[in-house]
C-alpha cells in the first residue's frame, strides 16, 4: 500500500548495508519491496547463499509524524528481543539496527524473513476447524507477552512520557492524537476542546488498571504469519506500536469483534464487567481517532479507512452515551 512515509531504497542501497552488516561475500540475489504494510518500508532481500532477511525502513526524518510514532522503531527492535528472550512467541531475529546514518538517512533494522501467509489472507480459505487452533494459539501468545510486567505506563518508545497511573497515561496518549488532528486541521465530529471534557465522566474506570503489562496493541491478522500446509503460527510481526497498559487494549478484545477462539486461548473473560467494557470503548475510541487522523499524515491513496474510521468514531461516542452506569 502506498504512504507517503515510504521511503524506497534501491537495490544497490541495500547491497551497501547488507555488506555492511554481513561482510563483502553477503551478495544480493533478489531484491522486492514488501507492500502490505501501511507505514515503514520493506523490502524482502534473498542472497546468493539462500539466507533471506527483511529491511525495514523508518520514514525519512523530515516526514512529519505522529506524536506517538516518534521513536518507534527503535521500540520495535527493543520488543522483539524483549518477546524472544522471555516468551515461546516465533519473533524474528533482529539481526541489525543503524541510527547512526553512516549508509542511509534514515533508521533501519534487518531481521530474519518470517515464511508463511499473514493470516488476513489465509483466513477466509481455511475451514472453522483449521482456525480454532490459530485463534487459541493466538490468544495463549496474548498472554505470554501480557505476563511481561513494567513500572510505569505509557508507549514503550517515549519512556520520558511514562506515568505511574493509567488514567494519567491514557489521558496523555488522547491529548497527542487530538494535538495531532488539531495540527492538521482534520474535522472531528466534536470540537476539539469539547472531546476531553466529554471523555471526563468515564475515565475512573481506567483507575482498575493498576499493573503495567506490556500490550503489542496491533495483533491483527495481517501481523500473524501461517503456514499454509501445517496451519502452525510461523511468526508474530510489527510490535512498533507496544505499550505499557491495560491488556484490554489489545484489538483482539472487542475492537473487530469478539473471537471466542482467542479467548479461549487466552484464559480469562476480560470484559466480564461494566467498567471493562466501558474502559474496552474508550479503547475503540482512541484507535478510531488514530484511523481517521492518519490518513491526512500519511496520504494514503483513498478515502477508504478515513471513511470508515469516521463512521465506528460517530458509534463509539453513541455507546460509550448510551453506557447505563450504576
Amino acid at each position: 500500500m502506498y504512504a507517503l512515509s515510504k521511503t524506497p531504497v534501491s537495490q544497490s542501497t541495500a547491497q551497501t548495508l547488507i555488506t555492511a552488516h554481513f561482510g563483502a561475500n553477503a551478495l544480493i540475489h533478489d531484491y522486492s519491496e514488501l507492500t502490505d504494510g501501511m507505514y515503514n518500508a520493506a523490502y524482502l532481500i534473498e542472497l546468493t547463499d539462500t539466507r533471506r532477511f527483511v529491511l525495514k525502513v523508518a520514514p525519512p526524518d523530515d516526514f512529519k509524524v505522529m506524536r506517538y510514532e516518534k521513536n518507534i522503531m527503535a521500540a520495535e527492535v527493543e520488543v522483539l528481543r524483549l518477546l524472544r528472550a522471555r516468551t515461546e512467541i516465533p519473533v524474528p531475529d533482529v539481526f541489525a539496527y543503524d541510527a547512526s546514518r553512516r549508509w542511509l538517512d534514515n533508521d533501519y533494522f534487518i531481521m530474519s524473513f518470517v515464511p508463511g501467509t499473514a493470516f488476513n489472507k489465509l483466513r477466509e480459505h481455511l475451514s472453522a476447524e483449521e482456525r480454532r487452533p490459530i485463534d487459541i494459539r493466538t490468544g495463549e501468545y496474548l498472554r505470554q507477552i501480557h505476563a511481561i510486567a513494567h513500572s510505569n505506563f505509557g508507549y514503550f518508545a517515549q519512556p520520558n512520557t511514562h506515568t505511574s497511573t493509567w488514567r494519567a497515561a491514557f489521558i496523555s496518549m488522547l491529548e497527542g492524537i487530538l494535538a495531532d488532528g488539531k495540527d492538521a486541521n482534520i474535522p472531528l465530529p466534536i470540537a476539539y476542546d469539547e472531546f476531553l471534557p466529554r471523555l471526563e465522566r468515564y475515565l475512573y474506570v481506567l483507575d482498575a488498571v493498576t499493573q503495567p503489562r506490556l500490550v503489542h496493541w496491533d495483533l491483527w491478522d495481517g501481523n500473524i504469519f501461517v503456514d499454509p500446509q501445517t496451519k502452525q503460527i510461523t511468526g508474530i510481526l510489527d510490535c512498533e506500536r507496544a505499550l505499557w497498559g491495560d491488556p484490554l487494549m489489545e484489538a483482539n478484545f472487542g475492537a473487530f469483534g469478539s473471537n471466542p477462539a482467542v479467548l479461549t486461548g487466552y484464559g480469562v473473560d476480560l470484559l466480564a464487567s461494566l467498567s471493562a467494557r466501558t474502559r474496552r470503548s474508550l479503547y475503540n475510541l482512541y484507535l478510531w481517532l488514530i484511523m481517521t487522523i492518519e490518513c491526512t499524515y500519511r496520504q494514503f491513496e483513498t478515502k477508504d479507512q478515513e471513511n470508515w474510521a469516521r463512521n465506528k468514531l460517530d458509534e463509539e461516542l453513541k455507546i460509550l452515551d448510551g453506557i447505563n452506569y450504576e
